[in-house]
């Protein structure tokens, strides 16, 4: 019986004579020969179970995982000596891997049986077995073996390992010698004869295989691809080892346009043996190659493989084929040596001449050979760095984050963060912010060279911060003046890297009397907050810089530090505050001194002076700074101010004050007064802070807001607003009837704001009628925006009891 795949037919038969749609029979014959009686197999998907030599085999898969009985295979295999198997194989439903079976007849267990397929292991490096039926001629050969995800033949699926075939004679599964490729893949393959180049192979640029595996237990094939001719990897298999290999990566974007192999290392083992013939296999296409002569009798001797079309593939595969025994009983065959050249291994070429390259239409292939090129690469990129384009330096970046130690690749790699376009900086910073070996490369960028110390410092905080602390702190004090962005960028740096300092690394920085007085008010500026840390070192250094006569500068950068002292109790530092509000003579400094002296008792009271100050910003100033907790002193000085001030932004930061002061009628009569204040950003100011006082009393100045129609609409709508904070009920008629305009199709955008104003007023004061008020703005015909603004209003929460 020819070996049968019954899926049709058993799927209609299970549908005819059974039931359950869950049973179905397969069965396969063996017949009698070669001593053996005749086999039969059934399969029954129900059990599910194997059924032969009278015994009742199960198949461990659960009935989720049982796949439609036209997917089962049960076939009758003629393995030789007139002798025949039955391979069973049952594929998991929605999965990989299958339960296999071989048995035979008179074996009380199978030959084999089990899972197949990559069934163990996480996935990337599963693991399994594999059942392989090799067809020869009118027999096949059964093969069984390991498979691992992560190395096979480059094109092939599965590859097996360790294989073990089936021996007629015995019916027991041995070690065998195993051509791993197929007979169609050895017939496709294209003949290449290798010639014989001499001693030695030819030294190439780089390294472009890179052995990452082999069929021999215990061995990468590292031998093959290291560059020693002295070391050599054995087949060490039954045999002549056909079909041993070994998996090596390659540059798929750099084209490998010949190799050379060395086949005998300088001092041969006796045992060893050369290839008649080996094939090279990528994952396109597979080149058979056959040496001129046996290589074992040449040590140290190379031979060239010169390609008809350059290979372009990540994977190639170096397999055995047949061998020169010379009459050894158990030949080792072996290679020393196998390199590949590019299109840049031209006669005296140089690493230096294919970083050249990396800018040119062959940029990328540049690249994976200079990758491959080990630390020459890395100096040779360094030479012409400055020469390349933006897409060659990102290349060139790509070299150096491929580098084995990234520590040596470290200084191109801070020459890429500083690239003013391209890929480069970002691919820079990726790598280097994963190496903490480069911290103390890029430390020392940060001292010595100073164009480069904006783009590095931001890496070394986040690479290594508490390494980066005194680089940054040295960088600062370095940076002049004229420098304001790398400044910045030092600063921000500096509290990136602060976040992971324990306490007492700033005070330590302070106390270092080896910097600079000015380095140290650069700490302390980049500390902000943290500052108060370190609160005796940065109260001394602030002491210091204003000593004697400093520069405005000084007395100015100084003050940040100083306000965060002060605002956390430290009394030296407000004391310097307040001194500076009331006595700098420089008005830049007098502001900003106050301006940071917001909510320190001890600069009240220069605060208050300063509101009478007479530059006009210090009064801005001091007055916005006295808004935070005003006291009856801020009030007056306020008052003062609102009632003359020539300036309409010390005016507009008078009302802040008196928004916040006590409950007052003096204060809301001055505030009433203020409603007809030449500046409508004083008016505007002023309604706003009436209703946030609830200065009822204030409602009639504050409707003539509304209905005068020459104001500033800013102010109508905030008038319309405040009415309803003052919990005016008498302007409640007067709301409604500005808020239905919204109503209006086609209304300005004045009109518009002034309605949603008085809508905003009636929520507020939320009559118990508010839902006829609005309810124009809520019928069909009114604009969107008007049905959902009163549908808002509706639900808002009223502030009037």
């Amino acid at each position: 019986m020819h070996p049968t795949r019954l899926a049709g037919l058993l799927a209609v038969a299970s549908a005819l004579l059974v039931s359950s749609s869950a049973l179905a029979d397969t069965h396969a014959t063996a017949p009698a020969g070669g001593g053996l009686s005749a086999l039969d197999v059934g399969l029954d998907l129900a059990g599910p179970a194997v059924v032969w030599n009278g015994a009742r085999l199960p198949i461990p898969l659960a009935t989720a995982q049982l796949p439609p009985a036209g997917d089962v295979v049960v076939e009758a295999v003629a393995i030789g000596k007139g002798r025949h198997v039955v391979h069973v194989r049952v594929p998991i439903r929605d999965g990989e891997g299958a339960w296999e079976a071989i048995l035979a007849a008179g074996e009380a267990q199978p030959v084999f049986a089990g899972l197949t397929g990559f069934v163990s292991g996480d996935p990337g490096e599963r693991t399994g077995k594999a059942v392989q039926i090799v067809p020869d001629g009118a027999t096949s050969f059964v093969l069984v073996g390991d498979v691992r995800e992560e190395l096979r033949i480059c094109g092939q699926s599965t590859t097996l390992f360790d294989p073990e075939a089936l021996y007629p004679a015995t019916l027991d599964l041995r070690p065998a010698t195993v051509q791993r490729l197929s007979a169609q893949e050895r017939a496709g393959a294209q003949r290449v004869v290798a010639t014989d180049r001499g001693q030695g192979a030819e030294p190439a640029l780089a390294r472009l295989l890179v052995a990452r595996g082999s069929s021999v237990p215990g061995s990468r094939g590292v031998e093959l691809t290291d560059g020693d001719v002295r070391s050599v990897w054995k087949e060490q298999r039954p045999g002549a080892g056909q079909g041993e290999f070994v998996v090596m990566a390659a540059p798929k974007d750099a084209p490998i346009t010949r190799m050379q192999i060395v086949v005998a290392p300088p001092s041969p083992d006796k045992d060893g043996a050369a290839p008649k013939t080996f094939y090279l296999v990528t994952s396109a296409k597979t080149y058979e190659v056959t040496l001129p002569g046996d290589g074992w009798l040449k040590p140290g001797e190379a031979y060239e493989v010169a390609f008809p079309q350059p290979l372009q593939s990540s994977c190639v595969a170096l397999v055995l084929g047949d061998a020169y025994g010379r009459a050894l009983e158990h030949p080792e065959v072996s290679v020393a040596e196998l390199t590949a050249y590019s299109e840049f291994d031209a006669p005296g070429a140089t690493l230096e001449d294919v970083a050249k390259r990396l800018s040119g239409e062959r940029g990328i292939a540049a690249a994976q050979v200079l990758e491959r090129a080990g630390e020459a690469a890395l100096a040779a990129v360094a030479r012409v760095y400055d020469t390349l384009d933006a897409r060659g330096r990102a290349l060139a970046v790509d070299v150096a984050a491929a580098h084995e130690r990234c520590d040596e690749a470290a200084p191109l790699l801070a020459r890429g963060l500083c690239d003013k376009g391209g890929e480069a900086p970002r691919k820079a910073r990726e790598k280097l912010e994963r190496c903490k070996g480069a911290a103390p490369v890029l430390a020392r960028s940060l001292r010595e060279d100073a164009p480069s110390r904006a783009c590095v410092a931001p890496t070394l905080a986040v690479l290594a911060p508490q390494d980066a602390l005194e680089p940054i702190a040295d960088a600062m004090a370095a940076t002049g003046e004229g420098e304001p962005a790398t400044r910045e960028v030092l600063r921000a740096s500096f509290a990136e890297a602060l976040k992971a300092a324990p306490p007492g690394r700033l005070a330590a920085l302070l106390a270092d009397a080896k910097r600079s007085a000015m380095g140290r008010l650069e700490v302390m500026r980049a500390a902000q907050a943290r500052v108060a840390e370190a609160g005796p070192e940065a109260e001394a250094t602030a002491t210091e810089l204003l000593h004697g006569a400093p520069p405005m500068r000084t007395r100015y950068l100084v003050l940040g530090p100083l306000g965060e002292l002060a605002h956390a109790g430290k009394g030296t530092a407000a004391s310097l505050l307040a001194d500076a509000i009331a006595r700098d003579t420089e008005w830049p400094v007098r502001a900003r001194a106050a301006e940071v002296a917001a909510g320190v008792p001890v600069a009240q009271a220069s605060l208050e002076g300063a509101a009478r100050d007479p530059e006009p910003r210090v009064r801005e100033a001091a007055l916005q700074s006295l808004a935070a907790s005003p006291g009856p002193g801020g009030v007056e000085a306020a008052r003062a101010a609102l009632a003359g001030d020539g300036w309409s932004f010390v005016r507009v930061q008078a009302v802040g004050v008196l928004a916040k002061g006590p409950p007052s009628a003096d204060v809301d009569g001055a505030l009433g007064d203020a409603l007809r204040d030449t500046s409508p950003r004083v008016r505007g100011a002023s309604v706003v802070a009436l209703a946030r006082r609830r200065a009822t009393p204030m409602h009639e100045a504050i409707r003539e807001r509304l209905d005068d129609k020459d104001e500033d609409t800013d102010v109508r709508a905030a008038a319309a607003r405040a009415l309803g904070a003052v919990c005016d009920a008498s302007s409640a008629d007067r709301l409604t009837q500005v808020a239905r305009v919204l109503a209006v199709a086609g209304i300005t955008e004045d009109q518009q704001q002034i309605a949603l104003g008085a809508l905003v007023g009636l929520a507020a004061m939320h009559p118990a009628d508010l839902r006829d008020r609005v309810a124009p703005l809520l019928a069909s015909s009114a604009p969107p925006y008007a049905r959902a603004a009163a549908q808002q209003a509706l639900a808002a929460r009223g502030v009037c009891r």
